[in-house]
């Protein structure tokens, strides 16, 4: 997963491509390791993580696997979901997350190891 996150940094917008790999890590460990997807909701028209960069996305992929949302800004141990979101992003208060199959989500990203 590590190797993972080296090649999908937050900065790279490659959230999907790096979902994908967390994804068959996770599900060898838990089973119902799954994909998730921030999106705005109401009003809102993008979903900004509290990162250095401050990137503006449309929205975002993660897994959750073991109670836990991982992905670039978490790292490999990831960060417990019920804190994920006011942990992690801006305006929390206007996201949702959906689940999502991240095999269909930006299919085209390189994935490559």
């Amino acid at each position: 997963m590590e190797a993972g996150v080296r090649l999908h940094p937050v900065e790279s917008g490659r959230c999907a491509a790096l979902a994908r790999v967390v994804l068959e890590v996770g599900q060898r460990r838990d089973k119902t390791a799954s994909g998730k997807q921030i999106r705005p909701r109401g009003a809102a028209r993008y979903v900004v993580p509290n990162h250095p960069s401050k990137p503006i996305w449309a929205s975002h992929t993660y897994v959750e696997a073991h109670r836990h949302a991982i992905d670039a800004m978490t790292g490999a141990d990831g960060c417990e979901t019920e804190h994920y979101l006011s942990r992690h992003w801006q305006h929390s208060d206007w996201l949702e997350t959906i689940n999502v199959d991240v095999s269909t989500v930006d299919p085209g990203i390189q994935e490559d190891l």
